[in-house]
């Protein structure tokens, strides 16, 4: 018997069940940078990539340290972006994917903070300015 299994052993396939195979494609990507509003990169959070009218995230991870997101839409042109971090920040909201040969459009620069607090001021002071005029004259 014990012959037979060492027989039987031997003549059997060589087993790969914890083979992992490699494949490596050259394909175009999309890539999208995400940053705080201070320009700090939004670096290893979480986020989900969901195609447009489907509810299961066709991608889930982390983003890279300078904050990237890299996937291949596919025929896709419409998805929605869902990242957070553990102190709650995040964007969710939809993205459209350029089509091949199309310009990428990159996001507007954003104004910087001094500037839209002091326009907020300005006006709430201005408004109150004004309100102050109204009242002396009707007296």
């Amino acid at each position: 018997m014990k012959r037979f299994l060492l027989l039987l052993l031997c003549l059997s396939p060589p087993v790969a069940a914890h083979e992992v195979h490699t494949q490596i494609d050259v394909a175009e990507a999309v890539v999208i940078k995400l940053t705080y509003a201070n320009g700090e990169p939004f670096a290893y959070e979480k986020y989900a990539l969901t195609a447009a009218g489907r509810q299961t995230p066709q991608q889930v991870g982390n983003t890279d340290a300078a904050g990237r997101i890299v996937f291949l839409p596919g025929q896709q042109e419409k998805w929605q972006l869902s990242a957070v971090s553990a102190d709650g920040h995040g964007v969710s909201q939809e993205i459209t994917v350029p089509t091949r040969g199309a310009p990428s459009k990159a996001a507007a620069p954003m104004q910087p903070r001094w500037l839209i607090a002091f326009s907020g001021f300005t006006l709430i002071f201005g408004l109150f300015g004004l309100w102050q005029l109204f009242l002396r004259r009707k007296r």
